[in-house]
């Protein structure tokens, strides 16, 4: 078993094209997609976005309304344009991303509907109406254009903060008739005003996590783990070819010539790959630590406690191994298990949400994915670096891992078995 796990190193030593496979291919993997896909994972509050705003409103409601997106941590004023000319053309190409245009009018509109709900309340407290309202000057919209490539979420977020300023503007128009006809002068109490605003807020809460554990999920959280995980099952590759060139040579015939040497000689080979993944999972994770944050991303995080992922990646290690023993056992060729076996690591990782979350994937295919190893894998390893939670969490994930592994590799004795009878 000793001299097997000997010899499986200085194979993997004499493939150099085999050794960047396993650790320096996979280690460019995760900085190339942890660096290219930051922007997608950040919040739009990280992101100082530029808006450009027409504004055609003589009054001080478009002021106020360019104002507010202007003095906005998120949201920055483009440019303010005197006219829409060519402003859809702009946008439909791509040179402006969002753009805003308060129309003429805004603020003689907005205070004739204030003075019209001001009549009303007045009205129905047996006060005659205090103030002249235009029954043809009705409300008017704000319009947005957006790029047609924008992503919907930045789309979203901007056009719910547009609603916030909007509806933040028509309440103060309103509270100013109010205090006109309470006999004040008008002028607002901005600290009631934001007690009001503030009387039902929304709040989004961590605290729910174990520990007091707050890491939300960014490019390096999911990339680095997932990508590992990635390349631990490609290690179906040097073990597949090692299998199948032992075979040709013939180096199998002559263990099985020695009683029990044949299994002494598995189990070397499925130590030794089990120790290599471990191995490379974790100087993976290293690079996710000090490498990433050179590119100005967030640095990894592992949880509470780190040492509780490695039984986690001892039972994902084992599963890669069996899943390699299976595909070099089941297949008669290099030209078959080859392309075979890293195309199939390939869809499993479409999956299990390596490359896409899974909450994007039709209810079917969320179904499969979750009987794929690699999700089993990353859901634990999630539960451990991004949820904060603790050894426990993962033993479904441990449990599942090692009865994928150990049916693959009785199946792999059982093909082997019938090969040689």
């Amino acid at each position: 078993m000793l001299s097997t796990i000997s010899k499986e190193f200085k194979l993997l030593l004499r493939d150099p094209v085999g050794f960047l496979l396993l650790l320096i291919m996979p280690g460019i993997l995760i900085i190339v997609m942890a660096v290219t896909q930051d922007s997608s994972y950040k919040d739009l509050q990280d992101i100082e976005f530029e808006v450009a705003i027409a504004n055609l409103d003589q009054g001080k409601i478009g002021a106020e309304i360019a104002a507010a997106i202007d003095k906005s941590d998120k949201f920055k004023v483009k440019e303010l344009a005197k006219d829409t000319t060519g402003l859809a053309e702009r946008v439909n190409s791509g040179d402006i991303k969002i753009a805003v245009v308060i129309p003429p009018n805004a603020s003689a509109a907005l205070v004739n509907v204030a003075n019209k709900v001001v009549n009303a309340v007045s009205s129905g407290s047996g006060i005659p109406s205090v103030f002249s309202a235009n029954p043809l000057l009705d409300s008017i919209r704000v319009e947005m254009y957006a790029d047609p490539a924008l992503k919907p979420a930045l789309k979203n977020g901007f056009r719910f903060a547009l609603s916030q300023y909007t509806t933040q503007v028509k309440m103060n128009a309103l509270m100013q008739r109010m205090g006109k006809m309470s006999g004040a002068d008008g002028s607002i109490d901005t600290a009631l005003v934001q007690q009001m605003t503030d009387a039902l807020s929304l709040k989004e809460s961590q605290d729910l996590n174990a520990g007091g554990h707050k890491m939300p999920l960014n490019s390096v959280q999911h990339n680095v783990p997932s990508w590992t995980i990635f390349a631990m099952f490609l290690i179906v590759v040097p073990i597949a070819g090692n299998m199948l060139r032992e075979r040709e040579e013939g180096s199998i015939t002559r263990l099985r010539l020695i009683p029990g040497a044949l299994q002494q000689s598995t189990l070397g080979m499925m130590l030794f790959y089990v120790m290599v993944c471990t191995l490379q999972f974790y100087i993976l994770i290293l690079i996710g630590i000090y490498i990433l944050p050179l590119f100005d991303l967030p640095r990894l995080a592992m949880g509470q406690q780190p040492w509780h992922s490695f039984p986690l990646v001892i039972a994902t290690a084992f599963a890669a191994t069996a899943y390699g023993f299976f595909i070099g056992s089941a297949f008669k060729t290099a030209n078959q298990a080859m392309p075979i076996g890293a195309v199939s690591v390939v869809i499993l990782a479409a999956l299990g949400g390596i490359w896409v979350p899974l909450e994007i994937l039709p209810r079917m295919m969320t179904s499969i994915a979750n009987l794929t190893p690699l999700y089993w894998s990353f859901n634990g390893i999630n539960n451990l670096f991004v949820r904060g939670q603790g050894l426990v969490s993962t033993l479904p994930s441990i449990g599942l891992l090692l009865l994928f592994g150990v049916l693959l590799t009785f199946l792999s004795l059982l093909i082997a078995k019938k090969r040689v009878n």
